[in-house]
Formats: structure tokens, C-alpha cells, sequence
């Protein structure tokens, strides 16, 4: 199943406005990041990829994932090619993460200026929801302007009702190594974005979460409510069904721009974890 990617005006409001639910500062820096999530309250792991085991240097478990490959630009005027390779995405050795492993997602450059990365997904495999905590702990890449790291969520019935009314929900996003993490919804004619400053998001990680109910979405950094968005009972409140997840690193595109002459290649995005809670 072939889905279209996020679009050039996925990080914009378009056409209407914000909530007035809203967190109180949206936009704060100086942020440090937590040892260790906690569930929240009354609530239980019920899936989640550790990216650990016996077998480090192992692919994504193919039980759980699977791969999006080619180039075409993703609907994004992307520029890297999506492949199944080992070299691109698989677990490693990381000290600083929670268990001592993560899943890398490596960008890679050839020379004949054509890039290649990885982007994964448990469509058709793995479906929560709906409603939960979903949480991943991830380092972006550390690598300068042209890069576009992200964990996010669809719809399943993607390929039944299409984009964006299957809903999309970014849990973790940031461009061009900018210390900045983007939060968002995607639905018909609705598009709400916060972006928090996360200081060494590209050194360290860090914690990002959404919790997802019938009337709300909440999302979180490093612990603190960044977001609300209400269900409003309107049309475009399409949040109501399981989602599957993706995690991906495209380069270059139509919202972060190029790669440059200070883009440092190959470019990795580390995964700790990503985890769903439910009540």
C-alpha cells in the first residue's frame, strides 16, 4: 500500500484557527530530558519495540515492520531514495540510551549525489489504538540543514479514505538539526502544529508523547504537556480509529529545503523505543 507523504503546508494552520485549548508556552527553551518515562497514571504498556535483544545489528523485526522504498519525491519533492538495506536501518550499540540500544536510520550519499535512507512502517503488522499514550524517546540527526527526521502516526483505513482523512499524527519532527520538535495534526482542512525548543535534541535524547482520547490530544515533551487540541464535534476531528506507526529520515524536500555544503553525511536518527499505553 502506497500512502502520500506529509505535503509542503503539512506544518501550517490553514484556514482556520487554533483552539483556544492550548498549553501555556508553546515555545520554550532550555528543556532537559528525563531518565526514563513513567506510565501514566492507571495506564498499561500494551506494545512496544525496545529495539534491544541478543541480536544487536539486527533489521527492524520484521514481525512488527516493514519498508516503504523508492524515490519519486513522496508527494514532498523529497530527494532521498527509500531502500531495505541493512546499512540504513538497524540496531546498534548506544550508550546513552535507555537500554543501551537504538534503532539507527542512516543517510547515506553516493557519488553520483544520490541519497538513500530508510523509512519503516507496521502497516498491515502491528495497529493500536484507538486512544492511549504513545510515546518515543529518539536523538535526531546531528547533521545540519536539509534533513527531516520524524516518528509519526495514520489512520489504517488510509487506504480507503485517503489523506488526510484517515488523520495523521506527527509525535516527533524536527528540520535541519534546529533543536526544534514538531507536533502535529493533519485532517481535512485542519493542520494545528507546536513547536518546542529541545536543547541538544540532536546530542541527547529525549521524550515525546501524545495522549489520544475521544475528545482530546495532548502532546508532551520530555514530560510536559506542550499542546491540547479538542474534538470540537466537527468535521474535521477525524482521530477515532487505529493508527499504524512510521519512522523515517527524508532529505532535502519542500518544507526543510536542501542538503548544503555544511550537511554532514551520512546523517543518523537514533530510536530508543516507541511505546503505546492504554487505560
Amino acid at each position: 500500500m502506497k500512502y502520500r507523504a506529509k505535503t509542503s503546508f503539512s506544518f501550517r494552520t490553514l484556514g482556520r484557527a487554533l483552539p483556544a485549548v492550548t498549553a501555556a508556552g508553546l515555545l520554550i527553551a532550555g528543556m532537559t530530558a528525563t531518565a526514563h518515562a513513567q506510565a501514566p497514571a492507571g495506564m498499561h504498556l500494551v506494545w512496544s519495540d525496545e529495539f534491544t535483544g541478543a541480536n544487536v545489528s539486527a533489521s527492524p523485526y520484521s514481525g512488527f515492520w516493514k519498508y516503504d522504498t523508492g524515490g519519486g519525491g513522496w508527494g514532498n519533492g523529497e530527494w532521498e531514495i527509500y531502500v531495505s538495506s541493512w546499512a540504513n536501518a538497524h540496531v546498534v550499540w548506544d550508550g546513552t540510551g535507555t537500554d543501551s540500544q537504538a534503532l539507527r536510520i542512516q543517510v547515506e550519499k553516493d557519488g553520483a549525489g544520490n541519497y538513500y535512507s530508510a523509512r519503516i512502517n507496521t502497516s498491515g503488522k502491528v495497529s493500536n489504538g484507538p486512544y492511549g499514550y504513545y510515546e518515543t524517546r529518539c536523538k535526531f540527526p546531528n547533521s545540519g540543514a536539509g534533513l527531516w527526521p520524524a516518528v509519526w502516526l495514520l489512520g489504517t483505513n488510509i487506504g480507503s479514505v485517503g489523506w488526510p482523512k484517515c488523520g495523521e499524527i506527527d509525535i516527533a519532527e524536527e528540520i535541519n538539526g534546529q533543536w526544534e520538535n514538531h507536533q502535529s495534526l493533519h485532517a481535512p482542512y485542519w493542520d494545528p502544529t507546536v513547536v518546542r525548543t529541545v536543547n541538544s535534541s540532536t546530542t541527547t535524547y529525549h521524550n515525546y508523547g501524545v495522549m489520544w482520547q475521544p475528545e482530546y490530544i495532548t502532546f508532551y515533551t520530555d514530560g510536559q504537556a506542550t499542546a491540547t487540541w479538542t474534538n470540537g464535534h466537527n468535521a474535521s476531528w477525524v482521530f477515532n480509529g487505529p493508527v499504524f506507526w512510521i519512522i523515517n529520515c527524508a532529505v532535502g524536500g519542500n518544507w526543510p529545503g536542501p542538503p548544503n555544503g555544511g550537511t554532514v553525511i551520512p546523517a543518523q536518527f537514533f530510536v530508543d523505543y516507541v511505546r503505546v499505553y492504554q487505560y
